[in-house]
């Protein structure tokens, strides 16, 4: 049946040379997997080709998915799909995999009106590109039955309702039918194209201790999570089960044992579909299904060889005087069609001239004209192959055809130096492959190195504005020059077409925008403000992807597609983005209210002097709270042989939200803890009281259960998390250093929850390091990491500890106390710990002008002995 393009734009082809950049959209659920990244490379490189920009939208399955419960807020991405803006839509089937047939019509004909193409499976009255499922899923199950005589398999199929998972399961009846085989209902279990569906379907094939010879995924992923649980449950692939899936991913063919499969030709899935895109913009009528051909691989986890076998008469069908001539023109072609085939389509990697060259040398070293020249030329082709994404294998394809050819020219057996030859060939391929596997790996670890680091470093960044930065910085390392991260406006419970986004992160040719656009704000279905223009004269590659953290949609990111084409890297920077973004806006929540609570104090201190009797009772109740307070501080500091131990505690107020603790562990070390709870009320000192219980408790009990003392930081914040969170609509936090000293040795293990760095000195006033963050504060990120230190105090070093009222100390012209001023004071060498806190206390009663403190003092000081 042929289609023709919408009436509308007949003439599309005189519409788009008026257009700038004509665009085409390509939806896809994710690029998670080597599947979709394919897909959407093969469209994004075949549209530029053609003219085109492309613009993937990474907006999940629709409306559900068995792998992520919260795969719905992915939707939200489709509400940026304009179709006045775009020329033609490519839609993954992928994306219906788990809704009905008439709710995935009811999604994509909203865009019938425009050219439309589906990337299988075949829907009506829409051309689809799709794989001949038929004819590959055939194949693979008849080699297993014929070549392989298994009479038992097991099959893990697809999605329920999914067409192509459907077609396979169908195909895989027909097929064992046809060869008097009754299919085993126990054997076909349920799936939906993942990994955990394999794993979980060998757990149950073998706790169940059903007998089958052989195991087929309805793909890839789901026959490469067979393979890893028959490794972990010791069942050898392929001496005690035959393992096959569909589909002929990268990692198939790197697989331990390398996995048999059904090739889906997936880069020129997605380059047809924008061919056909371009015949409907262009008023061309296309066919309604366009068949793009699977074809059978054959490797170990079946138990056989790769390669085909080539007919002994392959080049002694030619005859007459020329018969060397044409042997070896026919040598050329087959040679060539064999490493077109392995290239990916359309690279340019390797030359006709350098496949001629090399045949060349090969001819000369069988006629004895030249010697160890052909094994580095096949080796620089093989390399070659490996580094442009090929399938390096297939370079044993060629050893076939050459000694077909050496045994015409060179008689049968061969000489043994042709032999020779050809065993260095051998071992020179299997090199490159190893190398090239090498390599993959490698530079997969180094990918994975950096995008450890970016999520750490994006993780860490706790404010709005800092976290922005990160996130610019990080982008650049990992390759990708330009995005544009846009926020909602309101955190409501809106719909997402009804609320205003604000870009506020724009980076172009790897440099930060830092200046935006106060207009900058904007709804859908633009993903972009027309202020900030991205469109340029050459063709694009585009990925937008959502920012959401579990139900609450945060808002999107644009991402300019150039040098990184992993998939799999935006899906996870989409993951660590959106989590620090929650992170960072709560704490943005968080500071807003402390700037309203502030402003109420200062309400409140006004209100003082008016109801002059009614605060005197309040201040009789707020000193009996300040002594309750009190009392939960330590009554003694231990006294600890060879140690001097200091503190100084000043609160700003009737109560504070400042503590210190320090006391004797079981094991007779001792914890040291000073925190800063957010806000200065009674709120804040009831909230101290808790966290200092909570720690003790912990800490306390930590050696009883085989944990350390400093885990304590982690459960409190979990606890803080789980039960006081928001609870009464406001959120508290605090800033927390608690380290644990062992007397005997001077060692430290210390966390710091966001607060000030501790200071380590010598006894000659050096400071030695600072002890910086190791994670955020606590009461804030659900599940934190709260990262461990040591250090160690060597005789005369001091460990200080402090709070922020010290260098947020506030003279009488507003002037801060400083850092600097607090470091200068502390390398000045002291006699004693005593001395340096009155030093610090003086200096800093000095520049508060005899005032009273604008914030909580606290301190306190460790030294160890000389001797």
């Amino acid at each position: 049946m042929m289609i023709q393009s919408p009436g509308d734009i007949a003439n599309g082809e005189a519409a788009a040379s008026q257009m700038r950049n004509p665009t085409i959209g390509f939806l896809t659920e994710s690029l998670s997997s080597l599947y979709q990244t394919n897909i959407w490379m093969g469209a994004s490189d075949a549209a530029n080709r053609l003219g085109y920009s492309l613009m993937c939208f990474a907006g999940g399955s629709l409306t559900t998915s068995s792998w992520n419960e919260f795969e719905k807020q992915r939707n939200a991405v489709y509400d940026f799909i304009d179709k006045k803006r775009l020329r033609g839509i490519i839609i993954a089937g992928s994306l219906g995999n788990f809704v009905s047939a008439g709710e995935f019509r009811e999604f994509y004909h909203k865009f019938i009106d425009i050219p439309l193409v589906c990337l299988g499976p075949e829907i009506p009255s829409v051309p689809t590109v799709i794989v001949d499922n038929t004819y590959g899923m055939r194949e693979l199950i008849s080699h297993l039955v014929e070549f392989h005589q298994c009479l038992r398999i097991a099959f893990v199929r697809g999605p329920e309702g999914n067409q192509e998972a459907e077609k396979r399961l169908n195909i895989f009846h027909e097929v064992l039918s046809e060869h008097g085989i009754t299919p085993d209902p126990d054997l076909i279990l349920s799936g939906d194209f993942s990994r955990d569906a394999g794993e979980a379907a060998v757990r149950h094939l073998l706790d169940n201790e059903f007998q089958f010879d052989a195991f087929v995924g309805a793909n890839d992923d789901t026959a490469l999570g067979a393979l890893k649980a028959f490794q972990e449950r010791h069942v050898r692939v392929p001496d005690e089960v035959l393992v096959a899936g569909f589909d002929d991913i990268e990692e198939s063919g790197f697989s331990a044992p390398p996995l048999t499969t059904v090739r889906q030709p997936l880069c020129e899935m997605g380059g047809k579909a924008v061919e056909v895109i371009h015949d409907l913009i262009n008023g061309k009528a296309v066919e309604g299904k366009i068949v793009v051909p699977a074809t059978l691989v054959t490797r170990q986890s079946c138990g056989c060889f790769r390669h085909q076998q080539i007919d002994e008469k392959f080049f002694a069908a030619v005859t007459g005087e020329d018969i060397l001539t044409a042997q070896k023109e026919r040598l050329r072609h087959e040679i060539e069609t064999t490493i077109r085939h392995i290239l990916p389509k359309d690279s340019t990697a390797i030359s006709t001239s350098q496949i001629n060259n090399c045949i060349d040398t090969f001819i000369a070293e069988l006629n004895g004209i030249a010697t160890e020249r052909f094994v580095p030329e096949l080796n620089r082709i093989t390399w070659t192959v490996a580094t442009s994404g090929g399938d390096v294998m297939g370079i044993f394809q060629t050893l076939i055809i050459l000694r077909q050819f050496a045994r015409v020219l060179c008689g049968s057996p061969l000489p043994p130096r042709v032999e020779t030859l050809f065993q260095n060939m051998g071992v020179a391929i299997a090199d490159s492959a190893t190398r090239a596997q090498a390599f993959r790996r490698l530079a997969a670890e180094r990918r994975d190195t950096i995008l450890r680091s970016a999520g750490e470093a994006i993780a860490s960044a706790f404010d709005l504005e800092g976290l922005l930065s990160v996130i610019a910085c990080e982008l650049v390392r990992l390759d990708i020059d330009g995005c544009w991260l846009s926020l909602y406006e309101n955190d409501s419970d809106k719909s997402t077409k009804s609320q205003s986004l604000r870009c506020v992160l724009a980076l172009h040719e790897g440099q930060r925008i830092s200046t935006m656009p106060p207009q900058a704000v904007f709804s859908a279905p633009r993903p972009l403000p027309d202020e900030i223009g991205i469109e340029s004269q050459e063709c694009r590659s585009l990925l937008l992807e959502p920012l959401f953290f579990r139900k609450q949609q945060i808002g999107i990111i644009l991402f300019d597609i150039r040098r990184c084409r992993d998939g799999e890297t935006y899906e996870i920077l989409q993951r660590h983005i959106s989590s620090a973004l929650k992170g960072a806006l709560l704490m943005k929540k968080v500071r807003e209210q402390a700037t309203a609570l502030e402003i109420a104090n200062q309400q409140l201190r006004k209100l003082r002097d008016a109801e002059h009797a009614y605060l005197k009772a309040i201040k009789h109740e707020l000193e009996l709270g300040r002594e309750i307070q009190m009392s939960f501080l330590p009554r003694t500091i231990p006294d600890v042989k060879g140690w001097e131990i200091v503190i100084a505690f000043q609160p700003a107020r009737e109560v504070s939200g400042d503590f210190y603790d320090i006391f004797t562990l079981p094991d007779n070390k001792i914890a040291m803890v000073i925190c800063d709870v957010s806000g200065k009320d009674v709120s804040a000192a009831l909230f101290m009281s808790l966290i200092r219980t909570l720690i003790r408790a912990f800490a306390e009990q930590a050696l009883s259960g085989a944990s350390e003392p400093l885990d304590a930081v982690g459960l409190t914040n979990k606890y803080l998390i789980n039960h006081h969170s928001g609870g009464n609509g406001r959120f508290m936090y605090a800033t927390l250093f608690m380290a644990v000293l062992d007397p005997a040795t001077g060692d430290v293990s210390y966390v710091n929850a966001g607060h000030n760095p501790a200071a380590i000195i010598t006894n000659n006033g050096d400071i030695k390091e600072w002890n910086g963050t190791t994670g955020p504060a606590v009461g804030i990120i659900p599940e934190a990491i709260f990262g461990k230190k040591r250090c160690t105090l060597a005789p005369g070093d001091l460990i200080y500890l402090y709070t922020d009222g010290i260098t947020e100390a506030r003279g009488p012209d507003g002037t801060l106390f400083s850092k600097e001023r607090l470091t200068k004071l502390l390398s000045t060498p002291a006699p004693n710990a005593q001395e340096l806190i009155g030093r610090i206390s003086r200096n800093v009663g000095e520049h508060n002008a005899g005032n009273p403190p604008s914030d909580d003092i606290t301190m306190v000081v460790a030294r160890r002995g000389l001797v």
